[in-house]
């Protein structure tokens, strides 16, 4: 009895941080203490005259960290999507322990902040349209980006083919009236470059065969190994 009396402390006073917003300074028999978020504060209800003991610390300042890097999280999550697996990294070189994280991801999840379904198709749409690249460099991209296989292989199975198509064809235009030599070589410099941006030789071979006033399915088909980079 005598020892648990001597590990409890009185909150003697809560200061409101002045440039530190929604955070609080928490003192303990006339000490500065600790910082809390006002999420923490309210939660354990960190007010002047409250006792705390040592497992209540544990408690408040696991809390305190998980709250943190709930907010560091979001912060990332604002900023631009994120995968689970890109998030777990961020938050692991912030120095965060695997439980914390977890906890994080979990939370994140069950809010559904955190998609890695969504954020497959969501990449993959803007890559496709917007950045027009090809689906086999957009799948290299979610793979280093730690999305699940089958949800990679979803992801591609539901492109809009007449979307990379017509990004392919935007590209395949400019670079074709940038390009000088005969019509294979243009046809073969062209679809190099169509190749490097992740098109596949499907894609290629049609969008070929649209520019050019000569059928290239017939002379030019290109193949998905057809070039090394």
């Amino acid at each position: 009895m005598e020892q648990e009396e001597q590990q409890m402390s009185i909150i003697t006073l809560v200061e409101k941080q002045k440039r530190g917003k929604h955070r609080y300074n928490i003192f303990l028999n006339e000490e500065y203490a600790f910082s809390v978020h006002e999420d923490i504060l309210i939660k354990h209800r960190l007010v002047k005259g409250e006792s705390v003991d040592l497992q209540d610390m544990e408690r408040i300042i696991q809390d305190e960290e998980q709250n943190n890097a709930y907010m560091k999280a979001l912060r990332a999550i604002g900023r631009r999507p994120h995968s689970s697996s890109e998030l777990k990294r961020k938050l692991k070189e912030s120095g965060y322990e695997p439980p914390i994280i977890e906890w994080v991801i979990e939370k994140l999840a069950s809010q559904n902040y955190l998609n890695d379904e969504e954020f497959a198709k969501m990449w993959t749409d803007s890559r496709i349209i917007s950045q027009k690249k090809g689906r086999n460099l957009v799948r290299q991209e979610l793979q280093q980006k730690g999305i699940d296989k089958e949800l990679v292989k979803h992801a591609m199975e539901n492109i809009n083919q007449e979307d990379e198509i017509a990004g392919a064809m935007k590209l395949a235009q400019t670079k074709w009236k940038q390009t000088s030599g005969e019509l294979f070589d243009k046809k073969r410099k062209t679809a190099a470059f169509l190749m490097r941006r992740g098109y596949t030789g499907a894609v290629v071979t049609k969008v070929l065969g649209q520019l050019s006033s000569e059928p290239s399915e017939d002379d030019f088909e290109i193949h998905d190994d057809s070039f090394d980079d």
